[in-house]
């Protein structure tokens, strides 16, 4: 690991930001449940890491997306 930081969103610790060298991307490792979906999202720069975790974290989880039934039921 050559660099890594820390990332709070309004004082909450969402996880963190690692590089594996001076030119590779940056990973994020997700240590809250609002940003679970981004375990393991590789992003070009730390700036843009910040934003989206940010932005996940304070739209919440939501409603998992709702599939589409292939059969109807009658009552």
């Amino acid at each position: 690991m050559f660099e890594s930081s820390v990332i709070e969103i309004d004082g909450v610790f969402i996880g963190i930001v690692f590089q594996d060298g001076p030119d590779e991307p940056y990973t994020f490792r997700a240590m809250h449940e609002r940003v679970t979906q981004m375990d393991g999202d590789i992003l070009p720069t730390y700036e843009d890491a910040v934003a989206r975790a940010r932005t996940r974290f304070r739209l919440g989880r939501g409603r998992p997306a709702r599939g589409m039934d292939t059969t109807r039921r009658y009552a």
